[in-house]
C-alpha cells in the first residue's frame, strides 16, 4: 500500500515532521466507509488531557482509497466504553497461524503487501483494511 506516513512502534504516526502519540495524545472519534467510492477515513481528534502539549495538532484524518478489504471485529462487552477510542496499537493484521491479532513490523522489515493496515482498540475492537493507498493529514 502506498501511504505517506510511517507506523513505528505501533503508537506513533510520523508524517510530515509530526511524531503523533496516537496513543496517549488523540482520541479516535469516528469512522466512514463508503461502499460506492471504495473509502474508508478514520478521523481523530486531540485528547484534552493536561499531558498533551498544545503544539499538538487538533486533529488528525487518514484516508483509504481504493479499499479492496474491510473488517471490523467487535469490542470486547466486558470492557467499558470509555476505552473505545483509546488506540492499543497501530501494525498489521495477517491470516496465518503464527499472528495472533495485530503485530509490528521491526524497523528494518517491511510488510508483506497481503497484510491488512490494522488498529486494535483498548475496547478489543479491531479495525483492518486493505487499499491501494493511505494518506494522513493534519489540522493544526
Amino acid at each position: 500500500m502506498n501511504r505517506n506516513f510511517k507506523i513505528v512502534d505501533g503508537i506513533y504516526l510520523v508524517l510530515e515532521g509530526y511524531e503523533l502519540d496516537l496513543h496517549n495524545n488523540f482520541d479516535f472519534t469516528n469512522l466512514d466507509y463508503s461502499v460506492e467510492h471504495r473509502r474508508l477515513v478514520l478521523n481523530w481528534q486531540r485528547s484534552n488531557g493536561d499531558w498533551v502539549s498544545s503544539d499538538t495538532p487538533k486533529a488528525l484524518v487518514i484516508e483509504f482509497k481504493e479499499v479492496s478489504e474491510f473488517r471490523f471485529m467487535p469490542r470486547d462487552s466486558e470492557i467499558p466504553f470509555t476505552e473505545d477510542d483509546c488506540i492499543n496499537s497501530l501494525g498489521y493484521w495477517v491470516d496465518e497461524d503464527w499472528a495472533e491479532g495485530v503485530i509490528m513490523v521491526e524497523p528494518n522489515q517491511t510488510a508483506e503487501p497481503h497484510w491488512l493496515t490494522a488498529i486494535d482498540f483498548m475496547s478489543g475492537a479491531v479495525l483492518a483494511v486493505q487499499a491501494e493507498s493511505a494518506s494522513a493529514k493534519v489540522t493544526a
